[in-house]
């Protein structure tokens, strides 16, 4: 079985859409969400190597279930990355403008990398519900070279991918 130093996730979070006045005809996701519990009950401990990182989305509203995942998959927290979509609607008086990639890791990671740095903070404009800019896993690809997108939507090259909307490399 083949074996990742890299994952990089956007899990299928059990959100319910918000119904709201100024969007009368919103319809529900098109795409199936998913259970805390089968989220973490995912194998990536299986198809990670012994030194590995993951990047985590999550949002305001999953951060703390966002952690019980990295520990559920065998990684520790290290970093926060911020995603300043740009955009956002408002809720609760708060503008939810920001999404967050948690960086974990297993086993090392180096102190002094020679790559370029990977900003804390990204500014890149939301296109699409849920989908993320490229920039991100451009950032994230000279982290390793064996690299797996998981809940993926499209198949980067050089990334095996597992996720319901694309013909998965890899089994979970």
């Amino acid at each position: 079985m083949k074996k990742y130093n890299v994952i990089y996730a956007d899990p299928a979070w059990d959100v319910k859409k918000i119904k709201r006045k100024v969007r009368p005809n919103q319809v529900e996701f098109d795409y199936p969400t998913m259970k805390l519990e089968d989220i973490k009950a995912l194998k990536v401990k299986d198809i990670t190597e012994d030194n590995c990182v993951l990047f985590l989305w999550t949002t305001h509203a999953y951060l703390p279930k966002a952690f019980e995942v990295m520990e559920a998959w065998g990684f520790k927290y290290q970093r926060t990355i911020t995603w300043d979509k740009n955009n956002g609607m408002c809720l609760f008086g708060f503008h939810h403008r920001t999404e967050f990639l948690l960086f974990g890791y297993k086993g090392k990671i180096e102190m002094y990398p020679k790559r370029k740095a990977f900003p804390t903070m990204v500014s890149a404009k939301s296109e699409f519900h849920s989908q993320k800019p490229q920039i991100f896993r451009d950032l994230i690809a000279p982290f390793g070279d064996k690299k797996l997108e998981m809940f993926a939507r499209i198949v980067p090259e050089g990334w095996d991918v597992w996720g319901n909307e694309v013909e998965s490399s890899v089994t979970l």
